[in-house]
């Protein structure tokens, strides 16, 4: 019996082995995962995110997350984004450096992945789940400390489990989200609270 190999990690590895010294584009790699667009594009905006890079950065690289879930919420079939993103150069040095960091969660991920709990994207389940996405990616572009990772991180997941149509990955990448926005939210609270303390 052959082994199911997972179609997200198939995608990753696609995209890390193109011969283009120059890098690809965003939208040239979107082009290249094929359909399924909503799953590549948090997958692709948790990559990035998931890359050691200076803070506060997540405010610029969150953006297309914003994209992404805005248009999950309101039900379109396929992802739109504007120029400005999809002509965005990612180089192959910075692409195989998000997907090494994305492996440990990806791998145990992809080993339990399957078609199941399909009804997660029917009858317009996923406009409430494309609200939290968006609030998840406010939550992203927040200049806060400690708030970047769990967001990319439930990004990532929410894509997998999108790409390959299952419902409990998902689900899964959802409860993630969940306690992003709660880490956030206390992180917020404790600043105003020192603010309050400092300036009373």
């Amino acid at each position: 019996m052959n082994k199911r190999r997972s179609g997200a990690l198939r995608g990753l590895a696609q995209v890390g082995t193109r011969k283009k010294p120059e890098g690809s584009t965003l939208g040239d790699i979107l082009e290249t995962l094929g359909d399924r667009s909503f799953g590549w594009g948090f997958m692709l905006v948790g990559i990035v995110n998931l890359l050691p890079l200076p803070f506060g950065s997540n405010a610029i690289l969150g953006i297309p997350a914003l994209f992404v879930a805005t248009q999950l919420m309101l039900g379109r079939r396929t992802l739109w984004l504007p120029d400005f993103m999809t002509r965005r150069s990612i180089s192959q040095k910075k692409w195989r450096a998000g997907a090494l960091s994305a492996l440990p969660v990806a791998r145990p991920l992809a080993r339990l992945t399957r078609e199941r709990y399909t009804r997660v994207f029917r009858g317009g389940a996923e406009k409430p789940f494309g609200l939290l996405m968006l609030v998840t990616s406010l939550v992203l572009c927040l200049p806060l400390p400690l708030t970047g990772w769990l967001p990319a991180i439930a990004c990532f997941v929410v894509g997998i489990g999108l790409v390959e149509r299952d419902g409990v990955i998902v689900t899964l990448g959802g409860v993630i989200a969940l306690a992003a926005i709660t880490v956030a939210a206390t992180m917020a609270f404790a600043i105003y609270a020192g603010f309050l303390l400092a300036t009373g």
